[in-house]
């Protein structure tokens, strides 16, 4: 008996299966041919717009700046370029050793201390305080969105690098609630957070979807995530609705532990901490943080130094903020400046080489 029409007919039918996995195959490779060419579109279109990310998820502190990135913001109060440098931060370069001769001050923070708003870096308060005498060099180490808790990590993990020889940490009243968010609620970005155990800080890293991680290094995938958070409502508020973890008690327990350790470990190495808190405008009333301020300020004698009343005195004269827009303008952050070295000089902690220069805090 012949096996010939058996094994005709079994060929037959695979052949059906052999076509549609083809077919299958060859549509990937469409779908992965057209999603490159749109990704290295975007890419190209980024760098000659000045569009380029900016930031980008991080395993510790829940995002960072892109180094050598640029974009021109547009959408603010005022237009403004921003410049990362090989490290970072929004600031020219600096090197890790310290150059001879140079007084230099770490200035951590927010939003605020990033220059958000509409503020071009030569503008910030930061910078002007760097200009304040010869041998000063302010190293700005802000990122937008960043709570207590990524400040201090910033300390730890990169700041004192520089061998500093004074460090300042800039406060916002939302920094207390946004240290205990797993999803920063303003930004819509995961975040970790710390918790206490006994005295010692124990922290919880962040967690991210597997759409959120790829998304963070497509600019197509990026464009997809802001359409959904623009079309469909529920996406959003998971987004940025609030995500707290622990009781109120333990929060403020937590806050304090944070501050406590920050300023810790700039004394173990002889160098000044200073505690800065920046008003929003028209405040008149403490927060929860300037309560804690004050409290480690007489348990711990924690320096700090609160700008609220200068704020709001500098702001009845003359407007220190952006119109519909939390942060400094350019006079809120020459406010600030002087402030600050005034503040600085009366209580020794800049060199007494440095000439007082107040011309220099003008932009």
């Amino acid at each position: 008996m012949s096996t010939a029409p058996v094994i005709e007919q079994a060929a037959s039918q695979g052949q059906p299966s052999v076509k549609w996995w083809s077919k299958l195959a060859l549509a990937g490779v469409a779908v992965l041919l057209v999603f490159g060419i749109l990704e290295l579109g975007a890419r190209v279109y980024a760098g000659v717009a000045s569009e380029e990310r900016l930031i980008v998820a991080d395993e510790t502190v829940g995002w960072r700046l892109i180094p050598n990135a640029r974009k021109l913001y547009r959408k603010e109060t005022q237009p403004y370029f921003v410049s990362i440098n090989s490290k970072g931060w929004r600031d020219v370069e600096h090197s890790y050793a310290k150059p001879a001769g140079t007084f230099r001050i770490v200035v951590i923070g927010d939003s605020f201390v990033f220059g958000a708003g509409g503020v071009e870096a030569g503008d910030r308060f930061s910078d002007l305080l760097g200009r304040s005498a010869k041998n000063i060099e302010v190293i700005n180490m802000g990122v937008p969105g960043y709570g207590a808790d990524q400040e201090y990590q910033v300390l730890k993990d990169e700041a004192l690098k520089y061998h500093p020889d004074l460090v300042l940490l800039c406060a916002f009243y939302n920094d207390f609630s946004e240290s205990f968010e797993t999803i920063n609620p303003s930004i819509g970005r995961p975040k970790g957070y710390f918790s206490l155990d006994s005295d010692q800080l124990v922290f919880h890293p962040p967690h991210f979807s597997v759409f959120y991680r790829l998304s963070q290094y497509s600019y197509v995938l990026g464009v997809a995530d802001l359409a959904l958070s623009k079309i469909s409502g529920t996406y959003w508020q998971s987004q940025h609705r609030e995500h707290w973890v622990m009781h109120q008690r333990q929060r403020r327990n937590t806050f304090k532990q944070i501050y406590r350790s920050a300023d810790q470990l700039c004394r173990q190495r002889g160098i000044p901490f200073v505690l800065v808190y920046l008003p929003f405008q028209q405040q008149t009333i403490s927060m929860v943080i300037q309560h804690v301020m004050s409290e480690l300020a007489a348990s711990d004698g924690l320096r700090t130094l609160d700008l609220m009343d200068t704020m709001r005195q500098a702001d009845a004269a003359q407007t220190a903020y952006f119109q519909h827009d939390i942060h400094f303008n350019e006079h809120g952050n020459q406010v600030v400046a002087q402030a600050l070295v005034q503040y600085l000089r009366a209580n020794q902690l800049l060199p007494p080489s440095a000439p007082q220069a107040q011309a220099n805090l003008q932009p």
